[in-house]
């Protein structure tokens, strides 16, 4: 039997998994792209644990703004997390291409891709109970129709779970997460805010030359106003930045519905705001050459796997010679009495 799926490229390597682009392959040369997800090391135990646990966490998940599991399959002698490939750009790229541009991201938009995130994180805790704990801008992505996605659930947990190490990307981890080794949903509502001010500012809430430096930021919970970047941001954006880092959990917003309101009524409340076609619109005039369609190019049809064509009646030429036309073939048919 051919494999059911094969590997194109390499698309990243993290603390434990690489990550490919690759292809779900079926009948009739049918074709569909998929991220591919494996151990680096398929003999650690421990790694190999907490794969089997991220494909059941991903399992039970199906929202539009999050990416779905496909499949976990053995592939090659080693278990392999299928996922949907997202055609787009994560939120890192988006801010990268802004600062290469020297242009600040759109307020209204910002507050647009937060709201989706929260609609997400809703979902996830209300489905399932869990804490993303890595939201950060390399794991939001937007498609080419301008649907935002969260992504990567490979160290979620239960909320209020007490790890024995540290888990997540400094830059964007809740300062519980530090002192405390626990996260729940409110944390996950900080690190969405650390990321909402790099949206605004284009400057990372928490940042240092190494990691120690990082955390002790983390850990005073000193902000510096982002009006000191843009002093241009909305005051509505403003108060909803300030209610989601605050360093008391219980200061914050109580659930990411909570927050995902107030950023809708922000936006709606004058009877219109951004849409996907608006986020849409923007991403492809910002990546103009990356945001051409590409057509994928189709394999030969597999005509094998197609039934054979049933046998027709043979033509017969009118007996006119003059006449042009041809008529096929009919059994007589009997004509009734009147």
């Amino acid at each position: 039997m051919p494999a059911k799926y094969k590997i194109v490229k390499e698309l990243g390597v993290g603390g434990m998994g690489k990550v490919y682009k690759g292809l779900l392959i079926g009948q009739a040369g049918f074709q569909r792209p998929v991220v591919m997800k494996r151990l680096r090391d398929a003999h650690d135990q421990e790694h190999l644990r907490m794969l089997v646990e991220e494909a059941r966490r991903y399992a039970v998940l199906d929202h539009e703004n999050i990416g779905n599991i496909l499949d976990f399959e053995r592939i090659g002698n080693e278990l392999c997390i299928i996922l949907e490939y997202i055609d787009g750009w994560s939120l890192g790229e988006y801010l990268e291409r802004h600062r290469a541009l020297e242009r600040l991201p759109d307020p209204e938009l910002t507050v647009f891709i937060v709201s989706r995130v929260c609609r997400a994180l809703q979902y996830v805790y209300e489905r399932a109970a869990m804490v993303h704990r890595d939201v950060s801008p390399s794991n939001i992505m937007m498609t080419r129709e301008g649907a935002v996605k969260l992504i990567d659930f490979g160290i979620a947990a239960r909320s209020g779970t007490k790890e024995r190490y540290l888990t997540g990307k400094p830059a964007y981890m809740a300062p519980e997460m530090v002192v405390e080794l626990r996260a729940d949903n409110r944390s996950d509502l900080f690190s969405l805010g650390a990321v909402f001010y790099e949206m605004l500012t284009l400057h990372r809430l928490f940042a240092g030359d190494t990691t120690s430096q990082v955390l002790e930021q983390v850990i005073s919970g000193r902000v510096r106003s982002p009006l000191r970047y843009n002093p241009a941001i909305p005051d509505g954006a403003m108060s909803i930045l300030r209610k989601a880092l605050q360093r008391n959990p219980e200061r914050r917003y109580k659930t990411a519905g909570e927050m995902g309101g107030a950023c809708e009524h922000l936006l709606y409340d004058k009877g219109y705001g951004p849409t996907n076609l608006t986020l849409k619109q923007h991403v492809l005039e910002l990546f103009p050459g990356e945001a051409d369609a590409k057509l994928m190019e189709l394999p030969a049809l597999d005509a094998s796997f197609l039934p054979r064509a049933r046998e027709t009646a043979p033509v017969e030429r009118s007996r006119d010679p003059g006449a042009e036309t041809t008529r096929r073939s009919r059994p007589q048919t009997k004509r009734m009495p009147r």
